[in-house]
This record gives structure tokens, C-alpha cells and sequence, in this order.
């Protein structure tokens, strides 16, 4: 469920999902006349930077819990033509594609999911993995080139007390961004316990993994 907060500005709408704030601090770090740390309300401040500005921070956001709504006639975010699945390294799934969850549109290009198995808010990341201590760095080498099909659509399918079922071209990346598995259809753990790690091994059998 989200928790949608909207604040409003001259030529621009700021959308904030606080289900799926993962706390990366790039929209602080970005615009701190706006986005406000100290505990003041509202913490979101549209009117003290351009829409231009604020695109492009909401854009920085992975997890997706920041998204815009344009009143200017401005260009709203790009879908991207390829979509990708970063391997944070010791964290989450982080996608930027044009994908739907269980068939059904997440409102955007971006989001962090679970793959430590501990979050309280699968399938989404909410920051537990540091303190489960997850581990998981990809090694895999990075690929010449990828051949995959682009502009077409992504599923992401959670199935209960398993894995994470995606079908439709992507890049799976390292946390450096380098493409080191491309696939049409793959099934990637998120119960933390695969030894095969991104993809799922049923382990989350043996260690009776719920995901609710």
C-alpha cells in the first residue's frame, strides 16, 4: 500500500511515497533549500527551486518514492528504453525500467526491491538488510555488449514465500553499473539465503521464508 503525500508548487507537483522512501539522501543532497532533514513541516518545498530542478532530483531518487507531475507544459520523466536491475551491493534490487509489479503499475521507472528477505515492506526495500547484515557483492565480469531487445516492457511477479519471477528484456547489473547478465526471463532470489545469488535456488524452502 502506498501512502501518497503531494506538495504543491508554482509550476510543478511533488508526489511522496512514504512506503517506499528507502532514506538514500539524494533528493537532501540535491536540493537542500527544498528537501529538508531538520524535522520541519513540510519538509518538501517545491517553490525554492525551478521545475527543472526538481525533476531531475525526484528522478535521482531509486526508489521511486519521489515522482512529479509537470503544470508547466515541461517534459515529464523519459521511460527508459532499456530496462535494468542494478545488484546494490550488500542491498537491494534497484529497477529502472518500464515495468509493472503483479502486472500493475508502480506509478513510475524506478523502484528498490527486498532481496535480504528481512524487510517489513516486501516486495519493497525498507532499509532492514543493514541491520539482517545481508552480504552480497556480484563478481560476475561484465558483458561486451548486450543484444537484448529494447522499448519493451518488464513483469515482475513476487510469488508467495518464494522468489521474484521476471520476464521481459533486462540488463541485470553490478553496483557499478556494468551489464553482467542479460535475460528475456530469470527468477532472482529475495530471501537472502540463495548460494547462487542474484538467482534463487529454493533455499527459501529450507529456511521457510515468508513474505508476508
Amino acid at each position: 500500500m502506498s501512502e501518497l503525500q503531494r506538495y504543491e508548487g508554482p509550476d510543478i507537483t511533488i508526489l511522496f511515497d512514504t512506503k517506499r522512501c528507502i532514506h538514500a539522501g539524494n533528493c537532501i543532497k540535491g536540493l537542500p533549500e527544498v528537501f529538508r532533514d531538520d524535522g520541519s513541516e513540510p519538509w518538501i518545498l517545491p517553490a525554492n527551486a525551478t521545475a527543472d530542478q526538481l525533476a531531475a532530483t525526484c528522478e535521482s531518487c531509486p526508489s521511486g518514492a519521489l515522482t512529479y507531475q509537470r503544470k508547466d507544459g515541461g517534459p515529464e520523466e523519459a521511460k527508459p528504453s532499456i530496462n535494468t536491475i542494478t545488484l546494490e551491493d550488500n542491498g537491494p534490487l534497484t529497477v529502472h525500467g518500464d515495468f509493472t509489479v503483479n502486472w500493475e503499475s508502480t506509478g513510475g521507472y524506478r523502484a528498490t526491491l527486498c532481496r535480504c528477505g528481512a524487510s517489513k515492506n516486501k516486495p519493497w526495500c525498507d532499509g532492514a538488510h543493514e541491520e539482517a547484515g545481508f552480504r552480497h557483492c556480484c563478481e560476475r565480469p561484465a558483458l561486451a555488449a548486450s543484444t537484448l531487445p529494447t522499448g519493451l516492457p518488464l513483469n515482475i511477479q513476487p510469488f508467495g514465500n518464494g522468489p521474484l519471477l521476471i520476464e521481459g528484456p533486462c540488463e541485470i547489473r553490478n553496483a557499478a553499473g556494468e551489464a553482467v547478465i542479460c535475460t528475456e526471463r530469470t527468477v532472482l532470489c529475495r530471501c537472502g539465503a540463495s548460494k547462487n545469488k542474484p538467482f534463487c535456488d529454493a533455499s527459501h524452502a529450507a529456511i521457510g521464508f515468508k513474505s508476508e
